[in-house]
């Protein structure tokens, strides 16, 4: 279809929980593994499946290492039900470009799932890249395709007397409109589905912005239903083989929709405060589906990169999750999204690629751990509410304006959950970084819960994604690396991921962890602290990297967040980190009665911090580094976060740290820093080439990493401030760092870089929004927190 081409494949690829076999005991009690599926049309008879190497989960930070299969089985449904056709453990490296093929006997099925439950790199965590990649299923199909068919709705009404106090509507372009206060909403009147949906909760300028993901051609909204064994009824493209009406009649959209065996009715209505929908779903008889969504909302990316909050459901494929749940468009607001019924249920997912993510609303279903859709046969009814929420208050009455509005536009923002992966990630559309747990652990315990009950604790998110990190969940800068063809841990690279988990698993130990939660994880846990402790190669309680030497003239990547900087060897930033980590680690292990290890990690944080300052204290700067290289050379760029870590952590005597930061605060001025409202430089000094990630050669002072402006990180510089007494100082950097929030101007949409600011404003990030931006949070609360700290 040239330029409309429509893309429609049979195979596809997706993630689902999976328990561990009685084969795997090596692995977590559930983990995320990914399948590809065929969704056959009807019968087809299986030949032989082939095997080869492909491009493993990319952390970025890193080489794209090609991993390969090490375990798999191949599941075919045949008279209904699903039988092992083949299943294969313990499989070698491949040669590169050789294909490992096994014979599948001609079998006859109408539906395919290739399960990777093993693989070389990441072990049990099977990467989508590797289902990608490494598959080749040959056969033949024995039933023709799906011819193309879009049918329309009637309509047989549409009356917009009697409207809400507070509602208006109109009919245009082939839709009806509503908008109230808000929010505005619209229906497609061909098709069930929403058209536009907007938020102005933070600015009335949001009303005109549509949320929703649209494309003439294709159409990711309302119900989605593919029965397996037979094509899609219900699909995006060139797929809706429907009948039935839609009415109406005031502030009510009502959708009367038969679909194959299943006869839906969704019942729309459009209040003040919010939206209500009813879905009734009748069925005679029971069905077994690849996609069963009884309502999708597909948001768009580059607009807001939205993620939803809430209790996270382990079963089936991956993104499920139990009401409430928050709903956050950074930048515009928040639904909170509930319902009273059993029957109902909710899932959401990213696609990064597509610049979309999506809401599924479901009716009496259950996830089979195929990760397929059962439908029972009935009747089944679930209501929804969708309301406008605002974030609880928790500043003291006297914090300025500014901050109040910073924190109420950032609230909902900073938990950046993505429930397809299982934990927090570096955006609502990006991947996990445990090397933010820091981040993490310094906000989310001071937020509160927002809601009494379910989904609504904060330290859930942060215990999912300790988690996720102690059973080897791969992210950005964690899980496993081919070294030079030797697998390694990523932390061996990247020292800032372990320790920043470690602080986040000594915060979550000290904060939440119940006894028999710290029982089923001590052990992981000394497992990673004893791995954090081989690296500390020359016995002074510092960790090095042996891989990234912060040699200069190498090109290599970091040991810490600061990805395209070549700090190497032993990183200031880093050590600072795991000075707090171990702080917290010996008060979490005390606090459950091992007091032996407690003490151990207090005698090697004592080490650490006796030898923190002569490694990176640079006496020509009157500050600290920010690493001392392989050959024994300090590398100095004035480093604000890694100093005002050091400092806020107590490396520093507290004179000698109120010294660091007046001579820090006075080099900004020097350098004519601009308005903090557009955030902080990580470095004040240019750093040269020499010192930078191949990647980032060339670039002048002030573009990105090198000298760009970001809330990311900022919160350490505010925070040393406020432990020196430099309260005034610290004041006024922090009301005009919320001024960035509360003008939203720092965050924003999927690649639109606002996240970085060059000094005369430019966006010169690739992000939008990162994760590290809300850390900010931290002083936020901390200084004008509900306790009125300072006041």
């Amino acid at each position: 279809m040239g330029d409309l081409s429509v893309g429609n494949r049979l195979d596809a690829v997706r993630a689902v929980w999976v328990a561990r076999t009685p084969e795997e005991p090596e692995y977590a009690k559930t983990r995320i593994v990914h399948q590809r599926v065929v969704r056959l049309t009807g019968l087809a008879r299986l030949e032989r499946l082939g095997l080869r190497r492909a491009p493993g989960y990319h952390k970025c930070g890193s080489g794209v290492d090609d991993d390969w299969i090490t375990a798999f089985r191949v599941l075919g449904r045949r008279k209904g039900s699903w039988v092992a056709l083949l299943e294969a453990r313990e499989l070698k490296r491949p040669l590169n470009g050789e294909w490992t093929w096994f014979d599948l006997g001609e079998t006859e099925v109408d539906g395919v799932i290739i399960e990777l439950r093993g693989c070389g790199i990441d072990r049990g965590w099977t990467p989508w890249n590797l289902a990608v990649g490494a598959l080749s299923l040959e056969g033949e199909r024995l039933t023709d395709l799906v011819p193309r068919e879009e049918r329309k709705l009637k309509v047989v009404g549409c009356d917009f007397g009697r409207l809400p106090a507070g509602v208006t509507a109109y009919r245009t372009d082939g839709v009806v409109r509503y908008r109230t206060r808000d929010y505005e909403v619209g229906f497609r009147l061909d098709r069930p589905g929403l058209s536009w949906l907007s938020l102005g909760l933070e600015t009335e300028a949001g009303l005109a912005q549509n949320l929703l993901w649209t494309s003439p051609i294709a159409f990711h909204q309302g119900p989605q239903w593919h029965p397996v064994g037979v094509g899609a009824v219900i699909a995006p493209t060139v797929r809706c083989v429907i009948e039935g009406t839609v009415e109406v009649a005031g502030a009510e959209v009502i959708y009367e929709v038969i679909a194959a065996e299943q006869r839906y009715r969704f019942h729309w209505r459009v209040d003040d405060d919010g939206l209500h929908l009813e879905v009734e779903r009748n069925a005679s008889t029971a069905a077994e589906a690849w996609h069963a969504a009884a309502w999708r909302i597909a948001f768009k990316n580059s607009v807001s990169p939205t993620h939803a909050i809430g209790s996270l459901r382990r079963e089936g494929e991956t993104g499920g999750l139990a009401g409430p749940v928050w709903l956050n468009a950074p930048g515009f607001g928040t639904w909170q999204i509930t319902s009273p019924d059993t029957a109902a249920g909710l899932r959401c997912e990213s696609w990064r690629k597509e610049d979309r993510n999506i809401l599924d609303f479901s009716v009496g279903q259950t996830s089979g751990e195929e990760g397929t859709y059962r439908l029972p046969a009935g009747r089944h009814v679930a209501r929804f509410e969708l309301r406008p929420v605002r974030p609880p208050e928790r500043l003291h009455e006297k914090a300025p304006a500014v901050v109040k509005r910073a924190l109420a536009r950032t609230f909902f923002t900073a938990p950046t959950f993505r429930a397809d992966i299982g934990c927090l990630s570096n955006s609502g559309v990006s991947m996990p970084c445990p090397i933010c747990l820091d981040t993490w652990s310094a906000v989310l315990p001071r937020m509160g819960a927002w809601s009494a009950g379910p989904g609504g604790d904060p330290m859930d998110l942060l215990r999912l994604t300790v988690e996720r990190w102690l059973q080897e969940g791969p992210g950005y800068a964690a899980g496993r690396l081919l070294h030079h063809g030797r697998l390694g841990e990523a932390d061996d690279e990247y020292l800032m991921t372990g320790a920043a988990a470690l602080r986040g698993i000594g915060d979550y130990l000290c904060e939440a962890a119940g006894a028999a939660w710290f029982a089923e994880h001590e052990t992981v846990i000394r497992t990673k602290i004893a791995a954090a402790r081989g690296r500390d190669l020359d016995g002074d309680g510092l960790i090095e990297s042996p891989l990234r030497t912060g040699v200069s003239g190498t090109g290599q990547w970091s040991t810490c967040w600061l990805d395209v900087t070549s700090f190497g060897w032993k990183d200031a930033w880093a050590n600072a980190i795991l000075h707090g980590a171990l702080r917290q680690l010996a008060g979490g292990f005390r606090r459950f009665g091992a007091t032996a290890m407690a003490d151990d990690l207090e005698d090697w944080r004592i080490r650490l911090h006796a030898n923190y300052r002569p490694a990176f204290w640079n006496e020509t700067s009157g500050w600290l580094a920010g690493w001392r290289c392989q050959e024994n050379r300090l590398h100095d760029y004035a480093f604000l976060p890694v100093n005002g870590c050091a400092v806020h952590e107590g490396l520093l005597e507290p004179d000698e740290g109120r010294v660091v930061m007046e001579r820090l605060l006075a080099e900004a001025k020097r350098v004519k820093l601009p308005d903090p409202a557009l955030g902080l430089p990580i470095n004040l000094w240019n750093i040269p080439d020499e010192d930078r990630a191949d990647i980032m050669h060339g670039y002048p002072f002030g573009y990105y990493q090198n000298g760009g402006r970001t809330h990311s990180q900022a919160r350490h510089t505010i925070m040393a401030l406020y432990a020196v007494g430099m309260k005034a100082e610290a004041d006024a950097w922090l009301e005009r760092l919320c001024v960035g929030f509360a003008e939203a101007r720092v965050f924003g949409g999927n690649q639109s870089g606002v996240d970085w600011r060059d000094w005369d404003d430019r966006p010169c990030g690739y992000e939008g929004l990162l994760t590290d931006q809300f850390g900010l949070l931290e002083p936020i609360l901390y200084r004008w927190g509900s306790a009125g700290k300072f006041l």
